[in-house]
């Protein structure tokens, strides 16, 4: 199957830029007929850390280094050589720190790290072509095949290697007036490093798009992914159809087969100005070791009303996903199947590299849904004046209850942690902590004489104010991002905030600008987190003043300032100080304190 579609590539681009002139040095010699453009960004990043207190111990070395503590691409070159003619073709290349090691700074979620792609496209009659191999890029073909997931709601305080570059102001007033701009090169993008080969405006206005190759999600060598999706518009609809289907071996040595398979279908279109975008999937997966075969199904719909009923955006999702339903390529998180998770030792002698996601019942952000759950969630923005509100509330269960591990994850203060205890596991004072690619999640366990009798709910509240204003003529942004979870062992239209929720995370975010002039910015931030816990989730072991043991009590809190300097159109400096302190008084030695501080040049070209 591979070679074939190997070959059929090759047909459809090899007389594109052959037929035409068998000389083929004189041909691109032929200057008023090809065009050669370079492009690119270069990226440097300066790092300093102190912290005073980790876990109780206050001997920590000072760190200095020329990246962000993870593998982050240094130099992107595009190399371009385009014909009128024949197309183009385009050369990409990614540069990397020099990180070799975990202890000894090496990236776990390891890709083709030298970076090399190469493109081919060519626009016809027929339909528009386009041919990727190698290389670091992303793709996204739909919610429950080849994904990851879109954050739209969160600070702009920290920057990551993959954010654009502005001019200074651009970017606050990009997300004063629109959440869910696109301002990374991986945002709902799976990171990929493959073939992708892609057809657009076809006859009948169908499109087919076709990858092979690896996420940093596949296990081995000999672990690979094969989709492909086939799509149609018709008027205001559109229709798609696809396959993905992961296979390879357990283990590199005496491993047995294992396989996933992903049958999808997507629909988006217009009834009458009421907008839907809509997904149904079904997963089967089957492991040879031990004859394990199961499948699941998943489903999700989006509504949004006509703005003849509703003046203003209001969106309603419901989605169903069963328990056996998995896909780690995905933007889901597997809360059910042990065999998919790395929180678990499923496979002989080799781990599953899914970027450690939590197992069990997650307290998942909004725009992330888990296995095993379904629920409902309804978003709306509208304005009080001069304030921009983007208000979302959601709701969900477990379908069955076959766990009493739980995790949340830490918001404000998940990026420091995880650039100190970088990919770890089973790590903090109670070995319940897990670290991943910038953030960190915690693991509770509920009290077996109450999860036994209930299936659990979850919800959510997210509050997003934005608000526009001068100072001295000078454009002043304040936004404030509010963000509330509950767990318990009932339903609720809302997020629980007494003690009769089993767990409860507030977190509080507020960002300040204040543009100076056309090239400089000046930045604050101040971040909250507040974890409480009733007895159910698990008593402390430091006794309070009144002689006894208390559940769980967190409270974080960061404080950050900063400036952004435009240097040019496409070039900035951005500079930003965080001092980071998060206590959990009712457990001994969860405490942590520190600062770090980051120097980040981008320059595009």
């Amino acid at each position: 199957m591979r070679k074939i579609i190997l070959a059929s590539l090759c047909l459809v681009f090899t007389p594109s830029f052959y037929s035409q002139n068998i000389n083929t040095s004189s041909y691109f010699l032929n200057t008023k007929n090809i065009d050669f453009s370079v492009k690119g960004y270069y990226r440097f990043m300066g790092y300093n850390r102190n912290l005073s207190n980790l876990f109780g111990d206050s001997v920590n070395p000072v760190v200095f280094r020329a990246d962000d503590e993870f593998n982050s691409p240094t130099l992107n070159l595009d190399m371009v050589l385009k014909s009128k003619q024949s197309g183009y073709i385009k050369t990409q290349l990614y540069l990397f720190e020099p990180i070799s090691g975990n202890t000894e700074d090496r990236n776990f979620l390891m890709l083709n790290r030298k970076g090399v792609s190469v493109e081919l496209g060519k626009k016809t009659k027929f339909g528009n072509f386009k041919l990727v191999a190698g290389g670091i890029n992303f793709l996204r073909f739909s919610d429950f095949s080849l994904s990851s997931a879109k954050q739209v709601r969160n600070s702009l305080f920290d920057r990551n290697a993959w954010t654009a570059v502005w001019p200074v102001n651009v970017q606050f007033n990009n997300y004063f007036n629109e959440s869910n701009y696109i301002r990374a090169a991986d945002w709902g993008k799976r990171q990929v490093s493959g073939i992708n080969f892609k057809a657009t405006d076809l006859p009948k206005l169908y499109d087919l798009e076709i990858f092979y190759g690896k996420t940093p999600f596949n296990i081995s060598p000999v672990d690979n992914i094969m989709t492909f999706k086939i799509g149609k518009k018709q008027k205001l609809n559109y229709y798609s159809f696809g396959i993905l289907n992961s296979s390879g071996i357990d283990a590199l040595i005496n491993g047995f087969e294992f396989k996933n398979q992903i049958f999808y279908s997507t629909y988006k279109g217009n009834f009458n100005e009421w907008k839907i975008n809509s997904e149904f999937a079904v997963s089967n997966y089957s492991f040879q070791s031990n004859g394990l075969s199961e499948t699941g199904i998943a489903s999700e719909i989006t509504i949004k009303p006509s703005p003849r009923l509703i003046s203003f955006p209001l969106f309603f999702e419901g989605y169903y996903i069963s328990p056996n339903f998995v896909n780690i390529h995905s933007s889901l998180i597997n809360g059910s199947v042990q065999s998919f998770s790395s929180q678990t030792s499923s496979f002989n002698g080799e781990g599953i590299p899914d970027g450690a996601r939590p197992f069990g019942g997650v307290m998942s952000p909004m725009h992330i849904k888990s296995n095993n759950r379904f629920g409902i969630n309804i978003n709306s923005e509208f304005n009080i004046g001069k304030l921009k509100v983007n208000l979302g509330n959601g709701f969900s269960r477990e379908i069955q209850n076959d766990t009493n591990l739980v995790s949340f994850f830490h918001k404000v203060n998940g990026l420091y942690l995880s650039r100190i205890e970088r990919f770890q596991s089973s790590t903090g004072p109670q070995g319940n902590l897990t670290t991943f690619f910038r953030g960190y999640y915690e693991n509770v366990l509920i009290d077996d004489s109450l999860n036994s009798k209930i299936n659990k709910s979850f919800n959510v509240l997210l509050l997003n104010l934005k608000y526009r204003t001068k100072i001295f003529n000078k454009d002043f942004f304040i936004f404030y991002l509010g963000e509330f979870h509950s767990l318990q062992s009932f339903l609720s239209p809302i997020p629980v905030f007494s003690s009769n929720a089993i767990l409860r995370n507030h977190f509080h975010e507020f960002d300040f600008y204040l543009n100076i002039n056309k090239k400089l910015s000046l930045i604050g931030y101040y971040g909250a987190e507040l974890i409480k816990g009733n007895e159910f989730s698990g008593l402390g072991d430091v006794l309070s003043e009144n002689n006894e043991y208390l559940p769980r009590n967190g409270i974080g809190n960061v404080f950050g300032l900063g400036f952004d300097y435009s240097i040019g159109s496409k070039s900035c400096f951005y500079f930003r100080f965080k001092n980071v302190n998060y206590n959990e008084k009712n457990f001994s030695n969860y405490y942590y304190q520190g600062y770090e501080i980051t120097a980040e040049l981008k320059i595009f070209f």
